[in-house]
């Protein structure tokens, strides 16, 4: 049952914009003294009972073992951040925990990971049931089953179907003229800050962590590629030293075009902006990194003069990755100084 009424240690106006990692040690220094913590969340792996911008209110567990139907707030296996997700199962070893509006459970988080349980949640200063006790077993049960997310993916369905005929007509080379010629009109800009909290958004919405400021001497560039006032794609130049050796060198990263506008030159332009940048700062040869199986992204990338290399430092990091996810990323180079 959920506490008739928790204290509350922060008062509805004044919640602190905490980082994710300001919040864990903030709720960890609470729950060891005992006591509870109001605070606000960010992210929607909870949703619909948990929505991004609601309140909650943490306690602790205590002695008490969490039991399948709670929500607890404990540290992720891998990253090491504050999440809060529901119990789904026990296990000899631990508990399994998911997010309601999550594919794949957190694994088997372990007890000394957990740091209290959810006891309220609030949503624009009203209280909202959130599933405890028996409406709590019943989630964790549904959730285990998949149900939803599979209902869910049968509604998605006509989209989906949408999205994969527009990817095939992108495909086609009358279309990608076509939309060249009478397409939108894009710009490519040195991103501002304004537009890097952008970026960030759209290609992560569901980070809450604050970006760490990026030292002065980085050397990092930033660009967008605009269409009006709308960021559509994006991409960086990052150069690397001897503090990560074995990705020494001049990167091409992160390039991203939004869907609808693929095949309209946008990540070709982003990708020669990069280069002109890479030449004009005299560097020797360009890199970037892409999946092996990501055949239209290669083909841009041998259209704009790279091949494939191999970089022996970087293999053992595929191979894992490999191993793990079931994808393995190559490295492609282009020479900019003329050499072979």
């Amino acid at each position: 049952m959920a506490d008739p009424d928790p204290p509350r240690y922060v008062v509805p106006g004044g919640d602190l914009p905490l980082s994710n990692q300001g919040q864990l040690e903030l709720l960890r220094a609470m729950m060891t003294r005992g006591l509870p913590l109001r605070m606000p969340v960010r992210g929607s792996s909870m949703a619909p009972r948990i929505r991004d911008e609601d309140v909650v209110t943490v306690v602790p567990l205590e002695r008490q073992d969490p039991t399948v139907g709670q929500v607890i707030a404990f540290v992720t296996p891998l990253g090491g951040h504050l999440a809060l997700h529901r119990v789904v199962a026990q296990r000899a070893e631990g508990w399994v925990l998911r997010g309601d509006n999550c594919h794949e459970t957190d694994g088997v988080v372990a007890r000394g990971a957990m740091l209290g349980r959810v006891a309220r949640v609030e949503r624009d200063g009203r209280d909202v049931e959130f599933g405890e006790g028996r409406v709590g077993v019943a989630i964790a049960w549904i959730g285990r089953t998949g149900l939803p997310l599979g209902l869910r993916s049968l509604r998605r369905a006509p989209r989906r179907l949408a999205s994969t005929a527009l990817r095939r007509l992108q495909g086609l080379r009358l279309c990608r003229a076509l939309g060249r010629r009478w397409g939108p009109r894009v710009e490519i800009v040195e991103a501002d800050e304004a537009d890097l909290q952008n970026v960030r958004r759209w290609l992560d919405p569901e980070d809450s962590e604050p970006e760490a400021p990026r030292p002065a001497d980085s050397g990092v560039k930033d660009w967008v590629a605009k269409h009006r006032s709308r960021i559509v794609g994006f991409v960086q130049l990052v150069p690397f030293s001897d503090v990560h050796p074995e990705w020494r060198g001049h990167w091409l990263f992160s390039l991203n075009v939004r869907g609808r506008y693929r095949g309209l030159g946008v990540g070709e332009a982003l990708t020669a902006r990069v280069v002109e940048e890479a030449r004009a700062q005299g560097v020797a040869e360009l890199l970037l990194v892409v999946s092996e199986d990501n055949e239209r992204a290669i083909g841009l990338y041998r259209k704009a003069g790279f091949s494939q290399t191999v970089v022996e430092a970087l293999e053992p990091i595929f191979q894992a990755e490999k191993a793990s996810h079931g994808r393995r990323r190559v490295v492609m180079r282009k020479r900019l100084d003329g050499s072979a």
